[in-house]
């Protein structure tokens, strides 16, 4: 069983390029291309995240579940990498009343690129209300020890973009696949 939706809630982080690396890397002075520049900074970001599955800067995510695995050998896969916490999952109980599953109940374990959240073998998950969305997970994700070689991405898909502005790009990210192919996801391969 795994959650099909995820809905951000913030990013928390802050970008990794700034305008000063760009600038750098395009070797150019002032600032009559500022305007111009800064918006590179998180669409270069989002070409990679896209590209790769993983979120680069830290987010929070909430998703919805409709019930528990019903057994304590299921595991709730989250499907975004990397995790770096669990802020909370609560569910509506069989009365219909919102509560919290203790972090004592649960563990987490930690695959290559995804996270699953297991119940303790002398626990259980709780009964849940028959309703839609009854359980609401909240985690944040981030991408730890960030490579340089994926800044160097970045900044070449800023250059990219820059020397090209106005010119339609017809293939969508597929041009900037190979400056980010040793980060993508397996997974992403076989969808």
């Amino acid at each position: 069983m795994q959650p099909i939706n995820y809905i951000l809630v913030s990013e928390i982080g802050s970008e990794l390029l700034t305008l000063s690396d760009i600038k750098t890397h395009l070797r150019i002075d002032g600032s009559d291309y500022d305007s111009i520049l800064t918006p590179l900074i998180k669409t270069s970001r989002l070409i990679g995240e896209k590209i790769t599955g993983r979120d680069f800067i830290q987010k929070e995510w909430k998703t919805y579940l409709d019930y528990f695995p019903a057994s304590s050998y299921e595991g709730i896969e989250l499907r975004k990498s990397k995790l770096l916490s669990i802020t909370s999952i609560q569910y509506y109980d069989e009365n219909d009343a919102l509560q919290t599953l203790s972090s004592n109940d649960y563990y987490i374990t930690n695959e290559a690129d995804y996270s699953s959240i297991f119940i303790k073998c002398d626990k259980s998950f709780p009964n849940t209300a028959c309703r839609a969305q009854a359980i609401i997970i909240t985690f944040r994700t981030s991408f730890p020890n960030f490579p340089e070689d994926l800044k160097q991405a970045m900044l070449s898909v800023c250059a990219y973009l820059f020397e090209n502005a106005g010119d339609c790009i017809n293939d969508g990210n597929s041009q900037f696949k190979s400056l980010f192919f040793p980060y993508i996801i397996s997974q992403i391969f076989l969808l």
